[in-house]
């Protein structure tokens, strides 16, 4: 390697997050000293939605005739198979980011490959464990078919197990090509929930058919009478703002808190804000956090000392807005800090309160094989890439 390090980034096409990728390299510098911002060059690379085929030939492209060093960016653990021969062949580092729409494989992974993720699947666990815990009885799950692809219900389903659910009710909107809305069958569906008479309802949607879900759900009679847990997508800001003057609440997890008053989430903000002019996103946190590690073994990536480098990222943490994080797929890692939030929709600002902590599963636990089994396809394309 060079005293440039080149970073090649996968960069996928998003309509609800367009500035996802443009986040998570601004976060990366952010992290990095002025001193040392030319010693990382991105090479973006674009594959659409994150198909396998897009993702080898755009992979191939960056190894072929960029020669970078890293390969990075933004991709679904569907394509890992894929991918690694290309990576192992051409002795290359992989540093991914994804949401956590699915667990880790169950499959060993190649110890150099490493990836950043939002982790939703183990805010659902705690959202499904919290639940049950407060609920008790018997709950429902509603959710697109897009949704339903992943394993984010799974995950809530096996929390509400480990609080002793016994069974759940599990809706899922079929895909019609012939409908621009869900609307029209979301009321057939919330009213199906209504007679079954649960004890609270989980939703996943995105996008605008998380919209449209909290409208149909503000008209229902189940407004204001059944306890709504919603997706922690459903509960971010971009969501929540085309919709808080409908008067609801919810709860939901969250695996950062925004006004977090810890030095590193401060320090962070501060960096960001003030070099992009951006409010800061979940998206520009995972990339702060990943420049704080490359930031660790840049002497070791400019003197081509890869086996240092790797033994950094299998074995060192770094301490960002989320605290202490390694980014070893499958590894035994400290479990990540989950708050159980209460929100309560408003003009300008949502309310969100902290209420709880939340219980995050522990790593490499016995349910990993049951969640898989549970969805042995599943889509391709990284959550929210649509």
């Amino acid at each position: 390697m060079s005293n440039v390090i080149k970073i090649g980034f996968l960069f996928p096409y998003s309509s609800i997050h367009p500035n996802m990728s443009r986040d998570i390299i601004d976060g990366f510098y952010a992290a990095v000293p002025k001193k040392h911002k030319g010693s990382f060059q991105f090479f973006p690379e674009y594959i659409d939605q994150g198909k396998k085929e897009l993702v080898k030939t755009a992979i191939n492209k960056l190894v072929s005739f960029h020669n970078v060093d890293i390969i990075s960016g933004f991709i679904s653990y569907k394509s890992i198979p894929d991918i690694l021969p290309v990576i192992q062949q051409r002795n290359k580092i992989g540093f991914f980011f994804d949401m956590g729409e699915y667990l880790p494989p169950v499959y060993t992974l190649p110890a150099d490959l490493f990836c950043n993720s939002f982790l939703i699947w183990q805010m659902e666990y705690a959202l499904g464990n919290w639940s049950q815990a407060t609920y008790m009885g018997k709950g429902a799950m509603l959710m697109s078919v897009y949704d339903a692809g992943y394993h984010m219900h799974s995950a809530f389903w096996q929390g509400a197990i480990s609080a002793g659910a016994k069974e759940i009710d599990m809706h899922v909107i079929p895909y019609n090509p012939d409908q621009k809305s869900i609307l029209p069958m979301l009321r057939s569906f919330l009213e199906k929930i209504e007679k079954d008479n649960v004890d609270y309802l989980h939703v996943l949607f995105c996008g605008d058919e998380a919209i449209d879900f909290y409208r149909a759900f503000k008209e229902s009679t189940l407004y204001g009478r059944i306890p709504l847990i919603v997706s922690p997508h459903m509960a971010s800001d971009e969501i929540i703002s085309r919709t808080n003057n409908l008067d609801i609440k919810c709860f939901s997890a969250s695996g950062w808190n925004y006004y977090s008053t810890t030095v590193q989430n401060q320090s962070f903000k501060k960096v960001y804000e003030s070099a992009t002019g951006k409010k800061a996103t979940l998206f520009a946190v995972m990339g702060y956090e990943s420049g704080l590690a490359f930031l660790n073994v840049l002497p070791e990536l400019q003197r081509n000392d890869k086996e240092a480098v790797l033994s950094f990222f299998r074995n060192g943490t770094v301490i960002g807005p989320r605290g202490v994080l390694n980014f070893r797929l499958g590894a035994k890692l400290n479990l990540p800090e989950i708050e159980i939030e209460k929100i309560t929709f408003q003009p300008h600002n949502p309310l969100k309160i902290i209420i709880e902590k939340g219980k995050a599963m522990p790593y490499n636990d016995s349910v990993f094989n049951d969640i898989h089994n549970m969805c042995v396809s599943g889509w391709e394309n990284p959550y929210l890439c649509v």
